[in-house]
C-alpha cells in the first residue's frame, strides 16, 4: 500500500504518522505532480490553506488514489466538509501509529473511516431521512439481527454491549459477521442497507 502525505504550508505529517508508514513519501504538491508520484492513499492536513479545494483536486492529480484528511482538532463541521469534498477518511492527526494503519487498511479496502463518534452522528442524521427499519435480512442469526437493530439506532459498541448484556468484543465479532453476510464495509453502509437507502441519500 503506497501512502503519500501532501505537505502544504503548516500541514505536515506527525511523527506518529511517519512511524505508522516508514516507507511513505511526504512531498509538496508541485514535487508530487512533477515526479508523477504514485499513491494508493493521499493524506492531507486541514492546516493546509484551502485544503478542501485541494482535496477535491486529488482525483485529477493522483487518479484512483483515495484521500484521507487529518486534523489536529477534529470536529463534525470539518469532517462533513471533508466527506463532501471527496475524502474517504477523516481522523486525528495525532492518532497512534496503529490507528493510522487501521485507517489506511479500511480505506484501501474501499471503506470509509471517520471515527466511531462521528459515525454514530451520521447514522442518527441518516435515520431522520430514511425509511423506518423493516424486516431484517434472513441471512442474519437472531443475535446478529439484535446487534444490527442496535447499530441502526446509532448506538456505539459499548452501548450495544450494555443493552444486550454481552461484551464489546462479542459485539465486534457479530459486526464482522454482519458485514460479511450483507456485503457492507462499515456501520453507515449497514444502516443504509437496513433502511433501504442509498449512499447519496444520507
Amino acid at each position: 500500500m503506497r501512502n503519500l502525505f501532501l505537505v502544504v504550508g503548516a500541514a505536515q505529517p506527525s511523527p506518529r504518522w511517519r512511524e505508522a508508514f516508514p516507507d511513505a513519501q511526504s512531498l509538496t504538491q508541485d514535487v508530487a505532480v512533477t515526479a508523477r508520484a504514485q499513491a494508493d492513499i493521499v493524506w492531507l492536513g486541514t492546516a493546509a490553506p484551502g485544503w478542501d479545494g485541494l482535496l477535491a483536486a486529488i482525483p485529477g492529480l493522483f487518479g484512483a488514489a483515495a484521500a484521507v484528511v487529518v486534523s489536529n482538532i477534529p470536529n463534525e463541521r470539518e469532517a462533513m466538509l471533508a466527506l463532501k469534498s471527496g475524502a474517504h477518511g477523516y481522523c486525528n492527526g495525532w492518532a497512534s501509529p496503529r490507528q493510522f494503519q487501521t485507517v489506511a487498511q479500511v480505506v484501501n479496502r474501499g471503506g470509509y473511516w471517520i471515527g466511531s463518534e462521528l459515525m454514530n452522528y451520521l447514522i442518527k442524521t441518516a435515520n431522520k431521512k430514511l425509511p423506518a427499519l423493516g424486516e431484517l435480512p434472513k441471512e442474519l442469526s437472531e443475535r446478529e439481527a439484535e446487534v444490527a437493530r442496535e447499530v441502526a439506532t446509532g448506538r456505539s459498541n459499548k452501548e450495544i454491549a450494555a443493552s444486550l448484556g454481552i461484551t464489546e468484543r462479542t459485539v465486534k465479532a457479530h459486526m464482522g459477521a454482519i458485514f460479511t453476510k450483507l456485503g457492507v464495509r462499515d456501520r453507515l453502509q449497514l444502516v443504509l442497507r437496513l433502511r433501504g437507502g442509498r449512499a447519496g441519500e444520507a
